[in-house]
């Protein structure tokens, strides 16, 4: 789940148009010290929010901060667009686990049929939820 390239891009003209601000501001050999900062901020940043991972491996659902038995859900749910939307939003339910990055469209509802666990549904984004949806049935 990497960030796009053009979120990045994005991220670094703001950065450089912020670093260039406050440069007016320092003189001499301090100037260049928002541009030293802000820019390898953005690079650390993107690096930070790409690091989520979406697998199934030996009958386990591993996404990144957790991990749960396939048997643990009922048939997944592929949301995309308004659906996806309705669920991050009027539908969604407090105790959900939920893990969607904001430049993901498309994510894949599990309800959780274990009932030792009051966690009604998971809810994971990911960019191919069909494929997701096959790897757990």
């Amino acid at each position: 789940m990497r960030v796009p390239v053009w979120w990045v891009l994005g991220a670094l003209v703001v950065a450089l148009v912020a670093a260039a601000e406050l440069q007016n501001a320092l003189s001499g050999g301090a100037a260049v010290v928002p541009y030293a900062l802000l820019v390898p901020l953005v690079v650390l940043g993107a690096a930070w929010f790409s690091r989520h991972e979406v697998r199934v491996e030996d009958g386990v659902l591993h996404v990144t901060g957790a991990r749960a038995p396939v048997t643990a859900f009922g048939p997944p749910e592929v949301l995309e667009g308004r659906a996806l939307r309705l669920w991050l939003g009027p539908q969604a339910h407090r105790d959900a686990w939920v893990t969607v990055s904001p430049w993901l469209r498309t994510a894949v509802r599990l309800p959780v049929v274990d009932p030792a666990d009051d966690t009604p549904y998971w809810l994971v984004g990911t960019r191919d939820p069909v494929a997701l949806a096959a790897a757990l049935a």
